[in-house]
């Protein structure tokens, strides 16, 4: 799922709340409904395996990354570890939890965070943005600039001095717009007090995305030159975790028990369920999308364009600074229902019951929040004329989908990644407050590359010159690193717990 704003500290719940399993009968996605494909309900093999080198519990944006780096790194050595037995679990259908429900907002937030976490999300958005262009993924990518508006003169304020202290080379691609008549030419309505545009953003299908890797992974699994071996088991619950000594885990299942050496959990929100330990360290919440008839053109004839930026509205009604509302548009495609340009507009947690905090639950939309999104013209002009924005009466838009999912909330502000401490052989990257197609990515390598040192692999040795091999602009190269802030440790889980009591 997702939210606009910079990922702040959350204020503490009263209570600790394990995660639930994830829903059985879980809302309908768009992205779901509108590309169906024959990995949905995919397994590799009739029986689940009793063995792997690696579990992979997970298959949105984390998962499918981290798989994806476990065989680009195994085929690099001669060693055991060059043919690795993979397995990947998946509860659900594939990539049906937040990464196949989010609004498709690929938007660093560049004025609000220290600059290794700016620069560390400039690394995610090159690597996601070259990756599909250099495998030509046909998943609706669209360059675009970012708008983030403001209706509340405070949080306007903070995000500008937060973007007095953004190294130059990254505030140069922002612009802080306050003039009135900017801000209608922004389509930004009556009340906005302030906008940040910024020159990189995108927009896309991250289930699209997904499927298409894992397509690709499936069938490089097939041939005898691949580094690894893929078994992908959808609608196979993990249910728990043991470990009764010894170098090896066994993962619980509804279907049976795999035993395995190393286990990577790209859990998110459901995190808690598996480690109970994180209870209180990432919470789940439950956010909503929806996908909006775009409305027909001011004038007949005219020609329909796509809004030509992606769009977060922070501050209104009664938004505190952890949420806020975003929106890009799909693609026109003639051979859509209603012809595409679907508006994906997400938010509203403002007006859900207990702003969704502590709930894992996806398998209902909440009908107050679905009214305040189609009243998205109220804040925006969908016009985009470049000239008056449209004042006249506001419409609900019509509505083709409204589902729900669940974002993973860190204590702290900051993701979960590394080995989980007094787990060895465990890894989590999780925890990514709504902010997860900007972190997630390299999250997912980091883990992936530390589960293949630890297995004894040649990716013990990371090389930069493994990425720039995929075409990435070599003044982005990531250098396989997270920033310290996101790195799990004994005393960070330790602090906020006695913190928390």
């Amino acid at each position: 799922m997702g939210d606009a704003s910079t990922p702040l500290p959350s204020t503490p719940s009263l209570k600790q709340v394990r995660a639930d399993l994830p829903s059985a009968k879980p809302t309908l996605s768009f992205w779901q409904t509108s590309y169906p494909n024959d990995l949905t309900h995919y397994r590799s093999s009739v029986s689940l395996p009793t063995h792997a080198d690696i579990v992979v519990i997970g298959t949105g944006i984390s998962g499918t990354i981290a798989v994806d780096e476990l065989f680009r790194k195994a085929g690099t050595t001669d060693s055991d570890s060059s043919k690795l037995n993979v397995l990947v679990l998946e509860a659900r259908t594939l990539c049906s939890a937040a990464t196949g429900r989010n609004g498709g907002h690929l938007h660093p937030i560049v004025h609000a965070a220290p600059p290794d976490v700016l620069r560390f999300e400039m690394d995610n958005f090159n690597y996601v943005s070259n990756l599909i262009n250099s495998n030509n993924i046909d998943c609706d990518y669209r360059r675009l600039n970012g708008c983030l508006g403001f209706w509340n003169a405070t949080y306007f304020e903070e995000a500008k001095r937060a973007l007095a202290e953004t190294p130059a080379a990254l505030s140069s691609m922002v612009k802080v717009v306050e003039e009135p008549i900017e801000l209608k030419r922004l389509g930004l309505k009556d009340g906005a007090v302030g906008a940040i545009v910024q020159s990189v953003a995108a927009s896309l299908s991250p289930y699209k995305l997904c499927v298409t890797i894992w397509e690709k992974l499936l069938k490089q699994s097939e041939t005898s030159e691949a580094g690894a071996r893929l078994n992908l088991q959808t609608t196979t619950v993990a249910t728990h975790l043991s470990r009764h000594g010894g170098e090896t885990w066994t993962v619980h299942t509804a279907r049976g028990m795999v035993q395995t050496k190393a286990i990577i959990l790209a859990t998110n929100g459901y995190t808690s369920h598996l480690l109970p330990s994180f209870s209180a360290l990432i919470r789940p919440v439950q956010a909503q999308m929806s996908a909006l008839i775009p409305p027909p053109p001011a004038s007949h004839g005219q020609e329909r364009k796509l809004i030509p930026r992606s769009c977060g509205f922070e501050g209104v009604g009664d938004m505190d600074r952890v949420m806020s509302d975003y929106l890009v548009q799909n693609p026109y495609n003639p051979t859509v229902e209603n012809g595409g340009g679907h508006l994906m507009f997400g938010g509203g947690r403002h007006i859900a019951l207990n702003h969704g905090e502590n709930n894992s639950d996806d398998s209902y939309v909440d009908k107050n929040v679905e009214r305040y999104l189609r009243t998205l013209p109220e804040r925006l002009d969908l016009n985009f004329e470049g000239k008056d924005a449209d004042q006249s009466e506001h419409k609900m838009l019509d509505i083709a989908a409204s589902w729900t999912g669940i974002i993973g909330h860190s204590l702290d502000g900051y993701p979960w990644v590394g080995q989980v401490p007094d787990h060895e052989g465990v890894y989590l990257c999780a925890g990514y407050t709504g902010h997860g197609m900007t972190n997630a990515p390299l999250c997912g390598r980091y883990v992936a590359r530390m589960a293949l040192a630890e297995l004894g692999s040649a990716a013990r040795d990371i090389h930069l010159a493994d990425d720039k091999s995929e075409g990435l602009d070599t003044s982005q190269v990531w250098n396989g690193k997270v920033p310290a802030q996101y790195l799990i440790t004994a005393d960070r889980m330790s602090s906020h717990l006695q913190d928390n009591a």
